[in-house]
């Protein structure tokens, strides 16, 4: 879901025009970067689905990077961080959002793989729309991608000819990488 998360910091960046965009597309992001360090430190695992004609994985164990109660402990604990940073308060609300925005959008992809927390309730959510249907989960990032650039868009085209190149450019930037993404399995045959 990285085109997903990564339209969500687009369009946060159309209503909050005070907070840099690349601290928000890094914010929509956070849950995945703090898992890949876990996984990297051996605390959290998954599995690639081999089966799949896309890339696709199932979380094996991510309580601390992708559970319902980490993923909002984190959007507070951003919340409180620049909040109370002197010249990044206008920033505390959008990076926020962006990090609460990651679990609902993983919710739909993910199959049944994304925890409530690491403790209480052995319990385990996802619509699995990845596993439904690939081809659906890419048209699905792909509209989620043109929908928030699209906000994006409208926010800054008459801030000039600079600012209106580069939103094209982030455009192109990010198709590419939504195809290169899902593609990259069918290449290795």
């Amino acid at each position: 879901m990285l085109m997903g998360h990564l339209a969500v910091g687009l369009a946060l960046k159309a209503r909050f025009k005070r907070a840099p965009l690349l601290p928000l597309l890094l914010a929509v992001q956070l849950l995945d970067w703090i898992w890949l360090i876990l996984v990297w430190l051996g605390q959290e695992q998954f599995h690639l689905k081999p089966e799949s004609i896309f890339l696709q994985y199932d979380f094996s164990n991510a309580v601390y990077s992708h559970s319902l109660f980490w993923s909002i402990f984190y959007a507070i604990v951003t919340f409180l961080l620049f909040i109370g940073a002197s010249g990044q308060r206008h920033w505390a609300a959008p990076l926020s959002l962006g990090v609460l925005s990651h679990w609902p959008l993983d919710w739909l992809l993910h199959d049944h793989d994304l925890p409530f927390a690491n403790f209480g309730p052995d319990l385990a959510f996802g619509l699995g729309l990845q596993t439904l249907s690939s081809p659906a989960a890419f048209l699905l990032e792909t509209l989620l991608l043109a929908v928030g650039w699209l906000i994006y868009y409208r926010a800054v085209r008459r801030d000039g000819p600079r600012q209106n190149r580069c939103a094209w450019g982030i455009l192109a930037t990010l198709l590419l990488l939504n195809v290169c993404l899902y593609a990259f399995p069918l290449l290795l045959g």
